[in-house]
C-alpha cells in the first residue's frame, strides 16, 4: 500500500513538473514572439561610425535602451550607403536582408552620400543622379510595406553637416560648403516623399544643425556619443507618439 502511494505520488510530482516547464517555456516563447522588431535602415551614420563601441552607443544600440525590453531593434547601417539605386554600395543590395527580419518598424535615414559627386567625395558619382532619388525612395516604401508585417514606416532628414565643428581642415570644409546645401534639396524630396506615402517623418536635421558639441572632431558629419544619444531621443520619441 505504501509502495502504490509513493509510486502515485512520484507520478503526480513528475506530471506537475512538466506541466510547470511547459507553461514556463510557453511563457517565454509568448514573450519572445511579443516583441516588437525594429529594423534601422541607414548609412554609417546608422552604423555607428566613429564610435569605438557602436554595438553600445551606435544610435539604434541607444533606442534599444529608450524602448525597452517589449522591442527588438536591428542594425542595418552599412558605410557609404546611397538610397539612390546606382550608388555604390546602395540599400537595394541589402533589402533582401531587410525584409528577412520581418520588421514591425522600420526607421529609414539616408541621402547623407547620395550629396556626393561631381568632384566631392573623390570620384563616387551619385548627385549625378538626383533626379531619380524621390523616385527610388517611393519605390523602397512601397517594397517594405508590401512585407506581410505590414511595418509602420519612418523616414528621416539626416543629420546636419556642421560646419562649426572644431578641427575641420580646408578641404573637409570646402566639401561640406558643396554637400550641405544638397543635403538640404534631398531634405525636401523626403518631406515630398512622406507625404505622398503617408509615412511618418522624423527630422534629424534642424534639431541637431549649429551644435558642434554632438560631432565628432575634424569630421562634422559623424555624431559622437552625444549626437547618437540625440538622434536615439528623436527616434525613441516619434516611435512611442505614433506606435499603431
Amino acid at each position: 500500500m505504501i509502495r502504490a502511494m509513493n509510486s502515485l505520488t512520484s507520478y503526480l510530482s513528475s506530471i506537475i513538473l512538466s506541466a510547470t516547464v511547459l507553461l514556463l517555456i510557453a511563457a517565454f516563447s509568448g514573450n519572445k514572439a511579443e516583441k516588437i522588431k525594429v529594423a534601422c535602415v541607414g548609412d554609417s551614420i546608422t552604423y555607428g561610425a566613429r564610435l569605438e563601441n557602436p554595438e553600445r552607443d551606435s544610435y539604434p544600440a541607444k533606442l534599444q535602451s529608450l524602448l525597452g525590453d517589449t522591442y527588438a531593434v536591428e542594425n542595418f547601417g552599412v558605410g557609404g550607403m546611397t538610397l539612390i539605386r546606382k550608388g555604390i554600395p546602395t540599400v537595394w543590395n541589402e533589402l533582401a536582408k531587410i525584409k528577412a527580419s520581418g520588421p514591425d518598424i522600420v526607421v529609414i535615414s539616408l541621402g547623407t552620400n547620395d550629396t556626393c559627386g561631381f568632384g566631392s567625395c573623390g570620384d563616387r558619382k551619385c548627385w549625378e543622379y538626383k533626379d531619380e532619388f524621390e523616385k527610388d525612395y517611393r519605390d523602397l516604401i512601397e517594397e517594405l510595406s508590401r512585407l506581410p508585417s505590414n511595418p509602420q514606416i519612418f523616414i528621416c532628414a539626416p543629420s546636419p553637416m556642421v560646419l562649426e565643428t572644431p578641427d575641420l581642415n580646408a578641404e573637409r570644409i570646402a566639401g561640406l560648403k558643396v554637400r550641405k546645401p544638397r543635403l538640404q534639396e534631398l531634405i525636401s524630396m523626403v518631406k515630398k516623399v512622406a507625404r505622398e506615402k503617408n509615412v511618418h517623418f522624423i527630422d534629424l536635421n534642424e534639431p541637431l544643425d549649429h551644435r558642434p558639441e554632438l560631432f565628432t572632431v575634424s569630421d562634422g558629419v559623424h555624431p559622437n556619443k552625444a549626437g547618437y544619444a540625440a538622434i536615439a531621443a528623436l527616434v525613441g520619441n516619434q516611435i512611442k507618439t505614433h506606435r499603431k
